[in-house]
């Protein structure tokens, strides 16, 4: 990635992106990041780790995917159920999960959600199964499964599938596109990759550049009132006048050390 600044004869500066060596846009670089946050994986080591974590049998949790969605992490049903597990918007959010197409979050939402059922109701697996799919509220109220239909045999399915043996992931859902680790560690991971060095030396000249421009613009613009001598130096003294945003990031940029720490981003500590 390379990125590039062009001045016409109007002084305006125009900033462009090229990535490998192909001109391209914003947007592109988007696209290349999103790929690198991207990972594949076992969707089967994702069902052991969820099992792990929370102490739930992972024949339970595989039978349940079954049910729900046959495995597929882009499931969405009428209700607006998402996942593999089938979270609704408001439990997945409380369950902590932020992307529940993402099989990982989904999966480990749905462990955590089912386990939280099971201590429930004292390890009752029908109970939390039916209060997994129609609320705890309904199983509480009929003290048991609901007679509702959809309930009882969604119940009665996944107890079959255990009785039988468990279930086998389909084989197009073997391995599953997605997010692994946290968001920050993935997109310093990804920027690492894509950001090279000479990049991050590039946006420094280019912002002190840009910087510079405007210092320049503010000489003219405050000539008038007497506050400088026509050079850079009697801007940065109109510029304390103002206290702008821009130039309190400037001046507190300038007056530490941290231009060299930039400039060496390999060697920091």
């Amino acid at each position: 990635m390379k990125i590039t600044s062009v001045t016409d004869a109007n002084g305006i500066t125009t900033t462009t992106i090229d990535t490998n060596g192909v001109s391209g846009t914003s947007s592109d670089f988007s696209s290349q990041l999103d790929e690198q946050l991207k990972t594949s994986t076992s969707l089967e080591s994702i069902f052991e780790k969820a099992a792990q974590t929370y102490g739930v049998d992972v024949e339970l949790l595989k039978a349940m995917a079954k049910a729900e969605s046959d495995f597929d992490p882009n499931a969405t049903s009428k209700s607006g159920a998402m996942g593999i597990m089938q979270l609704m918007p408001g439990t997945a959010k409380g369950l902590g999960v932020t992307d529940a197409y993402d099989p990982e979050q989904n999966i480990m939402g749905g462990a955590k959600y089912i386990a939280s059922l099971l201590e429930k109701y004292n390890g009752n697996i029908s109970y939390a199964l039916a209060a997994y799919n129609a609320g705890s509220g309904n199983v509480d109220k009929y003290d048991g499964i609901p007679p509702f239909e959809e309930t009882q045999n969604y119940v009665t399915k996944i107890l079959g599938y255990l009785q039988d043996g468990g279930v086998e992931i389909p084989d197009q859902w073997t391995t599953v596109t997605g997010r692994s680790g946290t968001v920050e560690n993935t997109l310093t991971d990804a920027l690492k990759q894509l950001f090279t060095r000479e990049d991050y030396e590039d946006f420094l000249r280019l912002f002190l550049e840009r910087l510079s421009q405007r210092l320049e613009e503010k000489v003219t613009a405050i000539g008038d009132a007497g506050t400088g001598d026509g050079s850079v130096s009697g801007a940065v003294s109109g510029a304390q006048q103002e206290e702008s945003d821009a130039y309190i990031a400037f001046r507190n940029f300038g007056n530490t050390n941290r231009m060299a720490v930039y400039l060496r981003p390999s060697e920091k500590k």
